[in-house]
């Protein structure tokens, strides 16, 4: 539906990906919550790429990490993304964390949803700030859905990485 964070995400996705077309600059997508699915019902993956694929980005470009279970098709999924061959990439948390070396053309990262713990959201944002990204600046977008668990999820996460932050100073 039009004005749902799918939707407006969407829009973000493509106008980066319009943006970034001369040196192919990449983008990460994480959902946790509504993981791809076969059996035909709703997934957020399935209704972002489809909604990529009408604005105009090639189906090619767009990549479900859940689609390669192997660490060879893994591996050379990577070199896709690191390449710009496919520069837009979905996945979650625990799909995309260590391990995927993707950061050097990624250029934006995409939270559909708030993972648990703040120790998730750093190594979400991790996949791109790192040394090896050529693009100076890794944009990073929160969509959140007014009047919505979003807004309180992402309180919780700030409210748990203050009181971990107080434990390991010993405050």
């Amino acid at each position: 539906r039009e004005g749902s964070k799918i939707a407006l995400c969407a829009n973000g996705v493509f106008e980066k990906w319009k943006a970034t077309a001369s040196f192919k600059g990449t983008q990460l997508v994480f959902c946790d919550i509504s993981t791809p699915r076969t059996d035909g019902r709703f997934d957020a993956y399935t209704d972002l790429r489809d909604k990529l694929i009408a604005k105009g980005i090639p189906a090619s470009e767009i990549a479900f990490i859940h689609d390669f279970s192997t660490d060879a098709a893994k591996a050379a999924l990577f070199r896709n993304v690191r390449a710009g061959v496919v520069r837009v990439l979905m996945g979650s948390t625990d799909k995309m964390g260590v391990g995927t070396n993707v950061q050097e053309r990624l250029c934006a990262i995409w939270h559909l949803d708030v993972p648990w713990r703040p120790s998730d959201l750093e190594q979400r944002n991790g996949r791109g700030i790192r040394q090896g990204n050529t693009c100076e600046e890794v944009h990073i977008f929160y969509m959140l859905t007014r009047a919505s668990f979003d807004a309180y999820s992402y309180q919780l996460l700030d409210a748990k990485s203050h009181f971990i932050e107080q434990i390991m100073r010993g405050d």
